[in-house]
C-alpha cells in the first residue's frame, strides 16, 4: 500500500514540499486499508465517496463519506421460472 501512494507525482507534498509538514502517511494508509475491508466484508457495498480526505501530521479524516448499498436479496439455490400464460382461441 505504501508504494501506491509515493508513486504519484503529487506524492512529494505528502512529505513535506516545499516547507510544509509532512503527513501522517500511516493514517492514510489505515484508511484505505479499512474501506478495503469493508468492501470486501459487505458485497452488497456498491458505491462509495470520500470526498474530501484530509490527511494533516496528526491523522486522516474523511470529511464527507456516501455510500451506495443494494438490497441484499436471499439466494436461492433453485431458480424458478412461471411458463408464459397460453391464450386459448374459441
Amino acid at each position: 500500500m505504501h508504494s501506491l501512494l509515493t508513486a504519484p507525482r503529487c506524492a512529494p507534498l505528502l512529505f513535506g514540499y516545499r516547507g510544509g509538514e509532512a503527513v501522517d502517511l500511516e493514517g492514510l494508509e489505515q484508511l484505505l486499508l479499512r474501506l478495503s475491508r469493508m468492501a470486501c466484508d459487505l458485497p452488497q457495498l456498491a458505491e462509495t465517496d470520500l470526498n474530501p480526505v484530509v490527511v494533516r501530521p496528526d491523522g486522516a479524516v474523511a470529511l464527507d463519506v456516501r455510500l451506495r448499498i443494494l438490497p441484499r436479496h436471499a439466494h436461492d439455490p433453485y431458480p424458478r421460472r412461471l411458463r408464459a400464460a397460453r391464450r386459448w382461441r374459441t
